[in-house]
């Protein structure tokens, strides 16, 4: 998927410090997650993790761990907390202590243990604290190549 902020460098999921810890230190859970084949991975983008203030400890692998709900859209973590995925940005529901809306950076699909699972980058972490990401626009377009673009069209 696409970025919505426009020139943002893709996150190198081998390079991220919440995915890796969750593969080496809660190997248990992230086999489990990958083997049920329905499962989704919320990974904060490595720019927003501040590791300093929000361990990355069993709760908080579990709050990054969903499993598809009967309703479409929604997702149920381990903890047992609602999120919604909507478009680009999923939001934290029932259960959770503070509301939060998460912007989708990436979506990717990885393959470890012999299955496929979705892998959706966000700008925050569904709990914790963070530090923000810097939102970069696209350049604006210039007026001379939107007048060059109408002209071309009414010719």
């Amino acid at each position: 998927m696409a970025s919505q902020w426009g020139h943002r460098v893709e996150e190198d999921l081998t390079k991220n410090p919440f995915l890796s810890s969750l593969q080496r230190n809660f190997e248990g859970l992230y086999r489990r997650a990958i083997e049920t084949g329905e499962a989704l991975l919320v990974v904060p983008c490595a720019e927003c993790l501040d590791l300093t203030a929000t361990p990355m400890d069993q709760v908080f692998a579990e709050t990054h761990v969903l499993q598809a709900s009967p309703f479409p859209g929604c997702y149920l973590n381990l903890c047992g907390q609602g999120v919604e995925v909507q478009e680009s940005q999923l939001y934290t529901d029932l259960g959770f202590a503070e509301p939060r809306t998460c912007d989708l950076l990436q979506t990717e699909s990885m393959y470890d243990f012999g299955q496929h699972i979705q892998v959706l980058v966000t700008d925050r972490p569904l709990i914790g604290r963070y530090r923000p990401v810097e939102r970069r626009q696209p350049p604006p377009k210039s007026s001379s190549s939107a007048t060059s673009a109408a002209a071309a069209a009414s010719a």
